[in-house]
């Protein structure tokens, strides 16, 4: 029954407010809550951020063509369209480019650089990659075509030759907030630039038309939920519930979603993988060109497609996560602190959601590798767990690698095969020699242990005060001690399970998503402690409240 061997409790006292407990668990303060517009930062106190200005209002007074260089995920997605969309609106003749993710790999190449000269292009905007475009960025610079680099991801020792880098994790640059996603980093361009091409309210009404599209990619990229991240999403997620874009319209009706009030689990669960299953199975120009339509017939019929696209997905994850475990255990890959797994069959597009079911099954930091260009290459992408900065970690192996990048969460790369064996060793003996078991023990953390008397919709509404939740402001979980199961169903076809709960007197309904086969486990009468969130449940017009379980034990005491 039982998933974590250890819950850990941050507060264990009595408290008289639950908000207090929540902000102090997170280290945050009322105010690092703000929803004043005040928590937004001058742009122009990115590093680079003048420069940019100069050379792009150039552009713009000269006509000359721009080419975005996008990525193929979410966040390089919405990124990519929120350029082109003001680009559009200031009168900007300009294209994008999205990589392929199995021919191209990640971020921009020579070759692109190439079609993007041979397009006309006189200014090359990348966003949500560049950092680590070394070559593609010196090849450009040879043919004459600046290169201006929008992005997020940590940087290496050095730095690319282009014209401008506006990026606040660079290490000179003194932008107060660092956890902005590209979406967010590409906004705060618009927001700089508009300030020269658009005034009044009609630039305030453009911004926040914009903030759809920011709130999409921030929240699909697990940036952390705090800062400007926070207010630019909650304002995001508003205008998301009422988008005027087709695309966005359509995709929300195909996700099941076109009812619902939009919350980070409506963007994290049902509308980004959609728009990633075209970058991972197709072509990531299908999600562009989804949120970029005008009609609404155009609209459905890509919004379908994607739908299509996100169940082969599923059922690709589901086949090459099973290969993968089933090796984990064949071949003893448990042993070490990091798993590092290959399967020559398996679909790039999925590699990445294979690595973080492994970090999440076993509790460490996880590799998962796959043959590309007739397996003479092995790419990936890796997940961590247990703190362990993954990206410093695969930087430590570069020497054995063709590209790489990420963050402390997150990692992609990719080598020549033969260097395979070479990197799976050390990658593995760094991750043993920085890690303990400790680290490793898989822990539940819960904010408190609630009260039965606040087990109710009243907590909820608190709860969501401090909403929108993501990393640094993770969504709250409690234990809810001694409470008694009146029924227990499998629903879903048998894959979920549901409880009835009677907590000190109060009846409520509980869910634990993918654990339907416990239901021979649990009988009616029996005493547990339940570790869960709290929600709103909306069902033929009437609010309940329910529980959504993240683990059970027999009650204690």
């Amino acid at each position: 029954m039982r998933r974590y061997p250890i819950w850990n409790l941050k507060h264990t006292a009595p408290f008289e407010s639950l908000v207090d407990v929540l902000l102090a668990n997170r280290g945050l303060t009322e105010a690092d809550l703000a929803d004043s517009p005040e928590v937004l930062k001058d742009p122009e106190l990115m590093k680079d951020m003048d420069r940019l200005l100069e050379r792009v209002l150039e552009a713009v007074r000269k006509g000359e063509r721009i080419t975005v260089f996008g990525d193929y995920d979410v966040d390089g997605v919405t990124s990519t369209a929120l350029l082109l969309d003001f680009l559009d609106r200031v009168g900007v003749s300009a294209t994008a480019l999205l990589p392929d993710r199995a021919r191209d790999g990640y971020g921009m190449k020579p070759s692109g650089v190439e079609k993007a000269v041979s397009l006309g292009t006189d200014l090359i905007l990348t966003v949500d990659n560049g950092i680590s475009a070394f070559e593609a960025v010196d090849r450009s610079n040879a043919l004459g075509v600046d290169v201006i680099i929008i992005d997020h991801h940590s940087p290496q020792d050095k730095l690319p030759a282009a014209l401008a880098i506006v990026n606040p994790n660079r290490l000179d640059c003194e932008y107060p907030f660092k956890g902005l996603a590209a979406v967010g980093v590409a906004f705060k361009v618009v927001q700089a630039l508009s300030r020269h091409l658009m005034s009044g309210d009609d630039r305030r009404v453009y911004l926040n038309g914009l903030l759809d599209l920011v709130a999409l990619g921030t929240v699909a990229d697990l940036a952390p939920m705090v800062d400007e991240n926070r207010i630019l999403t909650k304002h995001g997620m508003k205008i998301l519930e009422k988008t005027t874009r087709p695309g966005l319209r359509a995709l929300k009706e195909v996700a099941g979603v076109s009812d619902r009030q939009v919350a980070t689990t409506t963007i994290g669960f049902f509308l980004g993988p959609r728009l990633n299953s075209a970058g991972r199975l197709a072509t990531a120009h299908l999600g562009l060109d989804l949120l970029r339509c005008k009609e609404q017939s155009t609209a459905e019929k890509l919004a379908t497609e994607l739908n299509t696209l996100n169940s082969k997905r599923q059922d690709l994850q589901k086949a090459g996560t099973a290969e993968a475990e089933s090796q984990v255990e064949r071949e003893g890959l448990g042993d070490h602190r990091l798993l590092v797994a290959y399967g020559s069959g398996w679909h790039l597009g999925v590699v990445g959601l294979i690595s973080g079911k492994l970090s999440e099954k076993y509790g460490r930091p996880a590799v998962a590798c796959t043959g590309v260009r007739g397996d003479s290459t092995f790419t990936g992408s890796a997940r961590t767990a247990g703190g362990y900065n993954i990206v410093e970690a695969i930087f430590r192996c570069a020497d054995l690698l063709t590209d790489c990048g990420g963050h402390a969460e997150a990692a992609g790369f990719s080598g020549p095969l033969k260097n395979l064996e070479a990197f799976r060793d050390r990658l593995q003996q760094d991750a043993d020699s920085r890690l303990t078991e400790e680290d490793l023990t898989p822990s539940l953390e819960l904010d408190t242990s609630l009260p039965h008397e606040a087990v109710s919709l009243d907590t909820v509404n608190t709860i969501n005060g401090l909403a929108p939740f993501g990393s640094g402001n993770e969504a709250p979980k409690f234990m809810v001690p001694n409470c008694r199961i009146d029924r227990a169903t499998a629903v879903g076809r048998g894959q979920h399970l549901k409880l009835s709960l009677d907590a000190g007197g109060r009846k409520c309904d509980a869910i634990w998503w993918r654990k339907g086969e416990l239901v021979y486990e649990l009988g009616a009468g029996e005493r547990v402690d339940v570790a869960c969130a709290l929600e709103e449940n909306i069902w033929n017009g009437r609010t309940q409240l329910q529980l959504v379980l993240q683990d059970m034990r027999p009650a204690e005491g």
